[in-house]
């Protein structure tokens, strides 16, 4: 079996006709028609799969509704703002659409300046001018692999094999016209000049996009633009008073310090309760739905015999349809009106403003730990922030409103909202955008940390708090002599004077410590003289024996230093029983399921008979218990529930990590702390990173120590590297998958398959299809197992796993599907060749690649029209949604994940793929200068298929600040290398007459642009690197100015200052001009386009694809539901409608679901943000609450009866059938979000 597989493939192509390549083309264009075709059919009628961004995400990143007419959907492409899509879609996704952009203003000019000039050169006078014909000169006479395509041999009658498109490449020059080739160098050179000019004015913009983004007064309110991570910390300052100490060099001061804890053992618990959880609710659902199916099969039969003693005729269709519409009524009607019970809520899942307002002041007024603000109520504030657009400033609405209450009946057809919906009916008309809006219940202040009442050498107004269980620490009083001013203080622009805090230090008790005074040994050269400083000693710091921890023995320091081994040992805590231990199995008789359900047939499983046996893996009789679902679910969830909320409670027995999240009250002085050099140990307190997320950390990666994590990275990248050596192996093993004869051939007990014809053909079709597929999954592994092994790495963060994810990737895109495919070779050959002859890369470059030059255009043409118009369609969204989602989701939360989890990017294995075409591309246009043609087809499509998926399908949750840009053009550097490397191999390969080397200072000259490209490079890099991460001083005085500006018109919306006349119900929004805003179609003040100032909180009109855009005085209800609540006069009007009901079904689920949240960091006061920012960075395993075993609701008793027998059991064990029903055909229905969901879970912080 041969690693060289696809290696010829590209070479195969070489002299292809234009009539060949016009056959690949019109493939190509028909499958991009049909699939275009049908996105244009479907994208009006199908909302959730074309434009669910426009209804099924939270306000802030909701997008109108494009147009219907194709036309008018190009034009909305065209001309939607770039600083919308920032706003949208987040600098990644604008940076990625930008990157595609960037190469078109590359290969534009390259096409208009080198085809008309080196067409010409390359063509007429060649070696050849058979262009549309495929016959070649076979004659042994002819040197194939000739660059030059020539036999030498006779110079007066030189012999051609170009055929085709090569007959316009580099190849076809004459010998005795050698001279043209200074064109090509000419040509290169200004290539080599435009590439590097553009990328440096792309560095320039980019850096200066990232530093608007970063100062905007909007994500300074976010605690990642002033929260750092600091690792490998060592122990001694590893407290929060050493911290605090250290960086409170820097202006401003220190916010919150949060001590990170190894909480491992804790996180595979929490991952294994998740996994029981969802066993336990299929199967629960799976028994009510088996019950309600056996109950209407008898009922069926009762009918049945009724009708056989009565003599009745059966029921025709329509009076089917009609009963199967009462029951459907019905069963909505159940769900609507919020009917169902609930057992083990413990209520921690916060929905309501009102409690958690009470509970914060509460807990401020016990503990003392914030003064008062000057604001009577946060109600207050938030209430009035969230009246709607011309409503003005409202009072105080009705708190405690639920996420979902009764609503009136829709009369809308079970069977339509189940197609259309998966699912959801909607329970409740969505709340106006008045002061009744729901509201984000804050988390109680009591289970937030508490401050330390020890004393402490901090300056008066500062208190100290000793926080080591990845809590968040108690931030800094803002006492009236004003020690700290934070930056939300401010933007209060509370009049606050600004003291010099300068720098605490410790109290130094003995002078002569402070000296090294040991005398040092003749033979101990590794230390330094006596007499000198001794090492910095942190604040608080109390001798060897302080931080307190347990002394480790010498196999556990042993263990420690051997990776991969895990942490520490916990010490053993022995649970109370979560459980009723006399409930036993054989006592559940007269349960409500016995009555239709043998129990027999209840959902059964076996257990595996290790812990880290992989769930999916089926278990074997006589070697695996065989266990009742139900029954093991409920122990093991009981259990699992009691011990991690007493874990939880109890932090302080997981070790500490090495690591810690500082915030800081200013953005610039998080920003100096990662810029600067903290540690006087190289590698302590390092590396340093701003600008994370607390939804982006990857908190099981927090506990790797600097040096695990170095050999995990070796590791890592000599396995990416056997990859991409390697993986020629199995893409050979799926091409001889296909040669059934020559299997039959070299394997004789094949022989069968060759003797039955009938065999013989399924086989033959078989080979046909399953290495295409085998293909495709091995292609589609390859970004997961680099996602698997940047984990492995230890990122620390989702935004440095794509970065690593990034680099793998593109090195092996590069190498398998660029190199392997164009050199004559494999992988193993290749570098075989290498090593026999290392300055050979040239030769061999410039022997091959040309030859594979055909085969790329028909690549980057077959990819530009079959991936653009795949973006489009959505095939895989339509497969999930109509095949997998129809067989697969069973239960209420599964229909409720596919509603509303929308198709997301991952950037890591999403550049890397463009950034391989545009290399491809570079490499080749010069060799092959018609290439800039396809390049910019293959760019241009993929800018606008990637430009409506990014605006109107993908959600983007997380966010890297764009950082994943710069690397793509240092990545795309590549493509120049390579390209100047080939042209220096050509220019030595050419010969004149004589046969002597006819290029020799063309190719000189390409060596030396070599060099000189490296080194600009260097230059770049060096001189742009620290801006593409960090801001400078300069950016922040500006800013606070921006932060002032956009304070005072919050302080308008909320309220806190007068009104001015722009905000008066019935005027047009203005922008600072005093120009009235208007949309893109014309339609005054609906797009949100005006300044950031007057255009906060835009209401977003959702034209055709399902709105609530109208306001107004009339309620959200009377303009959506109040069309769809029209009462169908009979079953054929019905089933008229039901398509014509599809968008109106689909919209109501992004306002039940996401309707009047506050969904933006800006809508919350300094004091909120502050309570939500210091539980954000708490460790995750401690946040986690108890889910909810949701459950669908029946008409006979079986889910009712399920709650109560599981209460029984057991008291951790929450479950409830609230917001579910079943309908006629027993399909579960749900009108809400799960229990357990929270609004504060949607906001970005």
């Amino acid at each position: 079996m041969s690693d060289n597989y696809d290696s010829g493939t590209a070479q195969r192509n070489q002299g292809i006709t234009l009539i060949a390549f016009l056959t690949a083309l019109n493939i190509s264009l028909i499958v991009f028609g049909v699939q275009t075709g049908l996105f244009l059919l479907l994208r009006n009628k199908l909302s959730r799969i074309f434009k669910p961004k426009t209804y099924l995400v939270p306000e802030r990143e909701r997008t109108e509704s494009p147009p219907s007419s194709p036309w008018g959907l190009l034009s909305t492409l065209l001309r939607f703002r770039d600083r919308e899509i920032i706003k949208k879609c987040g600098l990644d996704a604008y940076f990625f659409l930008r990157y595609l952009q960037t190469l078109l203003v590359i290969f534009i000019p390259m096409a208009v300046v080198i085809i008309p000039i080196l067409v010409p050169v390359n063509y007429v006078g060649g070696l050849s001018r058979n262009f549309a014909t495929n016959s070649t000169d076979d004659s042994n006479n002819v040197n194939s692999t000739d660059p030059q395509g020539a036999d030498y041999s006779d110079p007066s009658a030189p012999k051609s094999n170009i055929t085709g498109l090569d007959t316009l490449a580099w190849g076809n020059v004459r010998k005795d016209q050698t001279n043209r080739y200074w064109a090509h160098l000419i040509l290169a050179i200004l290539v080599i000049i435009w590439v590097c000019g553009v990328f440096f004015t792309e560095l320039r913009v980019y850096i200066k996009i990232r530093q608007d983004w970063l100062t905007s007064a909007e994500h300074r309110l976010r605690a990642s633009a002033t929260t750092v991570l600091v690792s490998s910390i060592p122990d001694k300052w590893l407290t929060e008073e050493a911290l605090r100490g250290l960086f409170d060099v820097f202006p401003g001061g220190l916010r919150n310090v949060w001590l990170t804890r190894d909480l491992t053992h804790l996180l595979d618990k929490i991952a294994k309760r998740d996994q029981i959880h969802t066993q336990l609710e299929e199967a629960e659902t799976e028994l009510i739905r088996m019950a309600k199916k056996a109950q209407l099969k008898k009922r069926e039969q009762d009918e049945k015999q009724a009708r056989k003693a009565s003599k009745s005729h059966r029921p025709t269709r329509g009076e089917k349809l009609e009963r199967q519409k009462r029951e459907d009524d019905a069963a909505k009607m159940q769900a609507e009106e919020g009917q169902g019970i609930s057992s083990g809520d413990r209520h921690e899942v916060p929905h309501n403003l009102g409690d958690a307002e009470a509970e914060i002041e509460a807990g401020s007024r016990r503990d003392s730990i914030r003064p008062s603000t000057g604001h009577s109520v946060v109600a207050a504030g938030l209430s009035k922030l969230t009246g709607g657009i011309g409503k003005g400033v409202n009072v105080v609405g009705k708190t405690g409103q639920e996420i979902l209450g009764g609503a009136k009946n829709l009369t809308q057809g079970i069977d339509n909202q189940i197609e259309t919906t998966n699912g959801f009916v909607a329970i409740a008309p969505p709340p106006s955008r008045g002061s009744d809006r729901r509201r984000v219940q804050l988390p109680d202040e009591k289970d937030l940390p508490r401050p330390s009442m020890q004393s402490s050498n901090y300056p008066q107004g500062l208190v100290s708090e000793e926080r080591m269980m990845g809590t968040s620490s108690a931030q800094a009083l803002h006492s009236h002599n004003g020690s700290t001013v934070s930056q939300d203080s401010m933007l209060k622009g509370e009049s606050v004077e600004l003291r010099h805090l300068g720098n605490t230090t410790r109290k130094a008790t003995n002078l002569e410590d402070m000296q090294l005074n040991d005398t040092k040994r003749w033979y101990q050269f590794w230390k330094p003289p006596e007499g000198g400083y001794a090492s910095p000693v942190p604040q608080g710091y109390e001798g060897d024996d302080f931080p307190l921890k347990k002394e480790k023995t010498f196999l556990e320091k042993v263990k420690s230093c051997i990776p991969f081994l895990g942490g520490e040992e916990l010490e053993p805590i022995e649970y109370p029983k979560a459980y009723n231990e006399e409930w036993k199995e054989d006592q559940d008789t007269g349960a409500e399921w016995e009555k239709w359900v043998k129990r027999s047939k209840r959902p059964t499983h076996r257990l595996a008979i290790f812990d880290w046996t992989p769930s999916w893996l089926p278990g074997l009789p006589f070697l695996n218990k065989k266990v009742d679902t139900i029954y093991w679910c409920r122990k093991e969830l009981a259990r699992l529930n009691m011990e991690i909320e007493i874990d939880q409670k109890n932090p302080e027995r997981y070790p500490l990590m090495k690591s810690a999240f500082i915030q800081f009250n200013h953005q610039v002085a998080a920003h100096m702390a990662c810029q600067s050099v903290i540690h006087h140990v190289p590698r302590h307190m390092a590396p340093r990173t701003v600008e994370i997320s607390p939804d982006d950390v990857l908190w099981e990666n927090m506990a790797i120590s600097w040096w695990s994590e170095w050999l995990r990275t070796g590791l890592a990248v000599g396995i990416v590297v056997g990859m991409i050596i390697l993986w020629a192996f199995p893409v050979a093993f799926t091409s001889s998958i296909s040669q059934v004869s020559t299997l039959t051939d070299e394997f004789p007990w094949l022989s069968f398959i060759d003797k039955n014809k009938l065999i013989h053909n399924v086989v033959s079709g078989i080979a046909g299809v399953l290495p295409a597929v085998l293909l495709a999954l091995l292609l589609w592994l390859v970004p997961i197992v680099m996602g698997v092994l940047a984990g492995f790495k230890g990122a620390k963060t989702g935004a440095q796993k794509s970065e690593t994810v990034q680099k793998f990737y593109f090195a092996f895109l590069f190498v398998q599907v660029f190199l392997v495919v164009s050199l004559a070779t494999g992988v193993l050959q290749t570098l075989e060749n290498l090593a026999n002859n290392p300055t050979g890369v040239a030769d061999l470059l410039a022997e091959n690649l040309p030859k594979a030059a055909n085969y790329f255009f028909s690549y980057m043409i077959l990819q530009a029209l079959s991936v653009s118009s795949g973006t489009l369609l959505q095939i895989g969204a339509l497969l999930n949604w109509y095949v997998i989602a129809r067989i697969m989701n069973k239960t209420a939360r599964n229909k409720w994940s596919t509603n509303t989890k929308l198709p997301e990017v991952n950037w890591g294995s999403y550049f890397p793929v463009y950034t391989n075409f545009a290399c491809i591309a570079l490499i080749y246009c010069v060799v092959a200068p018609i290439i800039s043609i396809f390049a910019i087809i293959t760019f241009s499509l993929l800018w606008l298929a990637n430009r409506y998926s990014m605006i109107y399908v993908n959600r983007f949750t997380i966010d890297t600040g764009g950082v994943l840009y710069p690397q793509a053009i240092n990545q795309t550097f590549t493509g120049l290398y390579v390209m100047e490397l080939c042209l220096v191999g050509l220019f030595f390969l050419v010969r004149d007459q004589d046969g002597e080397v006819a290029c020799a200072p063309q190719a000189i000259i390409m060596i030396v642009s070599i060099f000189l490209t490296a080194i600009y490079q260097l230059l770049l890099n060096k001189s742009f690197g620290p801006l593409f991460r960090y801001l400078p001083i300069t950016f922040e005085d500006e800013a606070v100015l921006r932060d002032e500006a956009f304070q005072r018109a919050q302080d308008r919306r909320l309220g806190l200052a007068e009104d001015s006349d722009d905000d008066k119900e019935g005027l047009p929004r203005q922008n600072e001009d005093g120009n009235q805003i208007t949309s893109l179609d014309g339609t005054d003040g609906k797009t949100g386009r005006g300044n950031k100032f007057t255009n906060l909180k835009p209401v977003k009109g959702l034209v055709h694809a399902g709105t609530w855009a109208a306001r107004g005085g009339k309620s959200t209800y009377d303009r959506t539901f109040g069309k769809a609540g029209k009462g169908l006069k009979n079953v054929n009007k019905y089933r008229e409608d039901r398509r014509q009901k599809d968008l109106e079904a689909q919209r109501a689920i992004g306002e039940a679901l996401y309707g009047g949240f506050h969904d933006e960091i800006e809508d919350l006061t300094p004091e909120e943000r502050d309570v939500l920012v210091r539980r954000a960075f708490m460790h995750s395993a401690l946040r986690a609450r108890r889910p909810t075993v949701w459950i669908p609701r029946d008409d006979i008793g079986v889910s009712d009866d399920e709650i109560k027998r599981t209460r029984e059991f057991s008291e951790h064990i929450w479950i409830s059938n609230e917001g579910t029903a079943l309908d006629s055909k027993v399909r579960v229905l749900y009108g809400r979000a799960p229990p357990d969901f929270s609004e504060l879970d949607i906001i970005s912080l």
